[in-house]
């Protein structure tokens, strides 16, 4: 599995981590789901979770870090199936059109459709 690299906000929300309030954790653990650095956030909503001292914040807290592992293997696996349906090398943004837009056959993503298709049906069964 390739490592993910981080993206501009999340770095910034990694770096503006060391104020070390639940709320400032908080902060910056949302700024890096909108960034979608979800090992990155899941980490920071950890961080908020031990830096509460109200049991049921902390718990939103683990459950909001466990959202984030859930993201990012869902985004595993379509990154996965793109690779292997589609030959797109990443679902990674690379700021150029020649390596962002891609020519797909119908056939391949019926194929693509299908497996993600196919890997949430056997989520849901699991």
């Amino acid at each position: 599995m390739a490592r993910q690299r981080k993206r501009p906000e999340a770095e910034e929300a990694t770096a503006n981590a060391g104020a070390a309030s639940h709320d400032g954790y908080v902060q910056e653990a949302e700024a890096a789901e909108r960034a979608e650095a979800w090992p990155q956030a899941a980490a920071l909503w950890l961080r908020a979770s031990e830096t509460t001292g109200n049991v049921d914040r902390a718990l939103q807290c683990v459950r909001s870090a466990d959202a984030c592992n859930h993201r990012q293997a869902i985004d595993e696996k379509l990154e996965s199936i793109a690779r292997s349906a589609l030959n797109v090398p990443t679902l990674q943004s690379r700021h150029s059109d020649g390596l962002d837009f891609h020519e797909v056959s119908v056939w391949q993503i019926k194929l693509a459709l299908r497996a993600a298709y196919e890997a949430g049906k056997a989520a849901k069964n699991k």
